[in-house]
């Protein structure tokens, strides 16, 4: 595996891994399959039988970071220092399960499988906090930079402890690894932190939080992914998600018209309309309107893209109407139609260019911050302004929700900017993040040279030509000697974009913060140069010169003996797991999950600390203590647990012995708010709706929690929610379709 060579991930080694915790209970029986996956015998079998189901455990941890760490688009080198500990367990536990014969006497020694508790849950830490940092979401979880760093390092020094209680060998604990992580840590939050600053478009409010709107948008995706071929009797709010619906008296003819209110060759023609005094286009689409499942779904779909316009970089969906006995979607105006069809028309200046490929990066930022991709970004699926501000579009239904596989048929459409990985095996391929960077790339092409990447070839040709590592040609025709250095550097930005191999292939951030640069050296908004220039005025391509299309590289991308049947072995005592807690507590019982959570904190696990702290705080099992329960609580909060933030906050209320701070309550309220937990949504939301606590009041954002919450079917934020009138799908007010 390319990267990460020292981690095997194939489906094998993790299946095997699951197999050896469904076998656990025959260890040390006659099972062929046991024996094939352990390769023990005997009495070693009984000793290990502990442990099978942990380093099961561990092994598909390690598997999965791995899928974080590939996906990663985000603080790449904090994951990386991370990604140097995975490898080193990973190396462990191989060596270990190796040499069961000579641990033999470890796996009989109740601390070391103590230790081994506690291994296994600081890799689930480390787990979720590569998960959280390599995304926008999850790093803006963490308010300060120092609540990062201090995350980081407690993550390193619990794990340095376990391992070193485990005698699990480290090379990378010393002075220089210190002294790299460090360098890493720096410069990925300095870089993030201006990433975030620049990066607008919808995504960081003015109070430098995650717009909420990104998190609507991922609920509502959920819901749409788990609609079945029957109406959801649990969404909220009497209303299935629909998009929202258009009066059609509320859609006017433009007071001036213009021959090109009309757009199309053939019918169905796009009208331009005028609706709320904006200009706007009239779709035709032939969406089902009875209440089948595929109905439901495109209704649903189509309630997410209205939600998109919060970018100012993707074509507002408004909704839905009928015009002339015929659906159509409402949509924003593009007076100069498709980017494809300004650069057939125009000469776009080199300035300008720089500036729309920002701005359809800032707007592909957005959807990947929804968890959405596009699958088809070419110039064809992006519409201009009369202020040349490109407007993204193109979206299907279906991949508002999904990651469907390219079909043979849409290749053919898509064949020009489609990813190598997906030319290989289109069918096997999942379209994913570096899939849709690499189709950026080639969007950047075409955009500079103002046509279609390969043009007149069939998908054969393209196929075998883009498989061998060879891409489009990257020379640029004579001009100032200033455009001529803005020429060479967005060629290396789109080679970046374009590399064979995805794993080096370059992130968003990392392009969207070179393009910026470039913006702000070549760009001026007050220029009186014009932005288009007559067609064929522009020395594109330089014909004059022939030189080979660019190749990029695509590198950087013992038998154990018999033991006799009568040795003797004094098993160690198995601690029963967190999750047997949870079940004994959901049956009613209280004194043994309170010794499971009480074992379980010993061994620093944060969800095992809520527990004690929920059962302390309540009296369970005999134990009340408060002011315990609140330090534990605290102790999970501060480790990211959502719902120790809440009952933390909560805690903090009306608790002798404490004074209320009311800016930690907030504080702690707000990151389990974010933490996306439903009833600090709620509470957050009822808080700024009506000003409780000397809160200024702010209906705005209480509105925002709470359709939060609602959207979760919170009943009391749904209750208030209704009352308002509002329809939590959408800013409008309630509308029956």
């Amino acid at each position: 595996m390319k990267g990460r060579d020292a981690i095997e991930n194939s489906t094998d080694f993790v299946s095997g891994a699951v197999s050896m915790a469904n076998s656990a209970a025959s260890i040390g029986g006659t099972s062929g399959t046991t024996r094939q996956v352990l390769g023990v015998v005997g009495s070693v079998g009984d000793a290990i039988k502990p442990f099978v189901p942990l380093i099961a455990t561990v092994t598909i941890v390690i598997s999965e970071c791995i899928k974080i760490y590939e996906d990663a688009q985000y603080n790449k080198k904090i994951c990386n220092s991370l990604m140097d500990r995975v490898e080193t367990a990973d190396w462990a536990i191989r060596t270990l399960k190796r040499r069961k014969q000579e641990n033999e006497s470890k796996f009989r020694d109740s601390e070391y499988y103590k230790a081994f508790l506690r291994f296994v849950d600081v890799m689930k830490k480390i787990r979720s906090f590569i998960k959280d940092v390599s995304q926008i979401q999850g790093f803006k979880k963490y308010v300060k930079a120092t609540a990062i760093k201090d995350k980081f390092h407690h993550l390193i020094k619990e794990f340095e402890a376990v391992m070193s209680d485990l005698s699990f060998t480290m090379a990378i604990a010393n002075d220089e690894q210190r002294r790299l992580d460090q360098e890493s840590l720096n410069e990925d939050i300095a870089q993030m932190n201006k990433f975030l600053k620049e990066i607008q478009g919808g995504i960081i409010e003015q109070n430098d939080t995650i717009n909420t709107v990104l998190q609507e948008v991922i609920i509502m995706k959920n819901k749409v992914d788990q609609l079945k071929d029957q109406r959801r009797p649990d969404l909220p709010i009497s209303e299935t998600l629909k998009a929202t619906t258009i009066e059609p008296k509320d859609i006017m003819d433009p007071l001036v018209g213009k021959k090109t209110d009309c757009r199309g060759k053939k019918e169905p023609f796009i009208y331009k309309k005028s609706y709320k005094a904006m200009e706007v286009a009239c779709i035709p689409r032939a969406i089902p309107e009875d209440d089948s499942p595929q109905a439901n779904k495109i209704q649903a779909q189509l309630a997410i893209l209205g939600k998109l316009r919060d970018s100012p970089n993707i074509l507002k969906f408004y909704g839905l109407s009928h015009l002339d006995n015929q659906m159509v979607m409402v949509v924003e105006w593009a007076e100069l139609g498709s980017l494809r069809e300004v650069y057939n028309t125009y000469d776009i200046a080199w300035p300008s260019k720089v500036q729309i490929a920002l701005d359809i990066c800032r707007g592909i930022t957005f959807l990947h911050t929804c968890s959405i991709l596009h699958h088809d970004i070419r110039c064809a699926n992006i519409m201009m302004t009369l202020r040349l501000e490109p407007k993204i579009t193109g979206f299907e239904y279906a991949r508002l929700t999904t990651s469907a596989t390219t079909s043979m048929t849409e290749l053919t459409d898509v064949v020009h900017w489609l990813a190598p990985e997906k030319l290989k095996l289109a069918k096997d391929q999942p379209y994913n993040t570096k899939c849709e960077i690499f189709s950026f790339g080639m969007l950047l092409w075409e955009l500079a040279f103002e046509k279609i990447p390969y043009e007149n070839w069939n998908m054969e040709r393209i196929k075998e030509w883009v498989l061998s590592g060879k891409r489009e040609r990257l020379v640029f025709g004579r001009d100032k000697p200033e455009i001529e250095e803005l020429q060479q550097e967005y060629k290396q930005i789109i080679v970046a974009a374009w590399q064979d191999d995805s794993q080096i292939r370059a992130s968003l951030q990392f392009l969207f913060m070179e393009l910026n640069k470039l913006a702000q050296k070549y760009y001026d908004p007050r220029s009186n140069s014009p932005a288009l220039k007559p067609d064929k005025t522009i020395d594109l391509d330089g014909t004059l010169y022939k030189n080979d299309p660019v190749s990029v590289s695509d590198q950087g991308g013992e038998d154990l003996p018999e033991f006799e049947d009568d040795f003797s072995l004094d098993s160690i005592p198995e601690i029963p797991t967190l999750d047997d807690g949870i079940s004994a507590h959901k049956k009613k019982e209280t004194t043994k999950p309170w010794d499971i959570f009480c074992e379980h904190t010993n061994l620093g696990s944060t969800k095992a600390k809520y527990w004690k702290g929920y059962y302390l705080w309540e009296g369970y099992a005999g134990q009340k203590d408060r002011k315990q329960a609140s330090t534990l609580f605290k102790e999970a909060a501060d480790d990211g647990l959502a719902d120790a933030q809440l009952r933390y906050a909560f805690s903090l209320v009306g608790n002798q012995g404490s004074k209320f701070d009311r800016k930690v309550f907030i504080e702690y309220l707000t990151k389990a708010a974010e933490n996306q937990n439903s009833t600090a949504q709620f509470n957050l939301g009822d808080l700024y709706l009506n000003g409780k606590l000397g809160v200024p009041q702010n209906v705005e954002l209480g509105k925002k929690y709470l359709r939060l919450a609602a959207l979760t079917n919170q009943p009391k934020a749904i209750e208030i929610l209704q009352k308002l009138g509002m329809n939590i799908y959408n800013d409008n007010k309630l509308n029956k379709i």
